[in-house]
């Protein structure tokens, strides 16, 4: 398994970034990200923003190695502040589902094993037998 570097926020995305709807004055912002997460580091980043923590609120989301904030222009060093600590959890937990899957695939080769050895006693006791 490929040791996890965290995923951060490298810079911000000039080009991808836009206003969706002349309605409103929100725009997608699109922030470059260190790398493309995994689907289960999105699942983790998706529930740290389902809980609104200020009063300020803005809808974000991963597209690829980018995240987007739908916001306005103004507000987004605001919001990559709050992200911040969205991308610090989905890191963290994303390393400890890592390492709970090495420590289970660790039980699962002593397991075999440990099976192995079994079956290498029985298969010894199996030719010593005598009908």
């Amino acid at each position: 398994m490929q040791t996890f570097e965290n995923i951060g926020i490298t810079g911000f995305c000039e080009e991808k970034s836009h206003n969706p709807d002349k309605q409103f004055l929100l725009f997608n912002m699109y922030l470059h990200l260190s790398a493309t997460p995994p689907n289960e580091w999105k699942d983790f980043f998706s529930e740290s923003r389902r809980l609104p923590r200020a009063q300020l609120w803005r809808k974000a989301w991963i597209e690829g190695d980018t995240l987007v904030v739908y916001c306005q222009p103004e507000e987004l060093q605001q919001e990559i502040e709050e992200l911040k600590e969205d991308l610090s959890v989905a890191n963290q937990q994303y390393r400890q589902l890592q390492t709970l899957r090495i420590q289970r695939r660790r039980l699962q080769e002593q397991v075999e094993q440990e099976e192995a050895c079994e079956r290498s006693l029985i298969r010894q006791l199996a030719q010593q037998l005598r009908f």
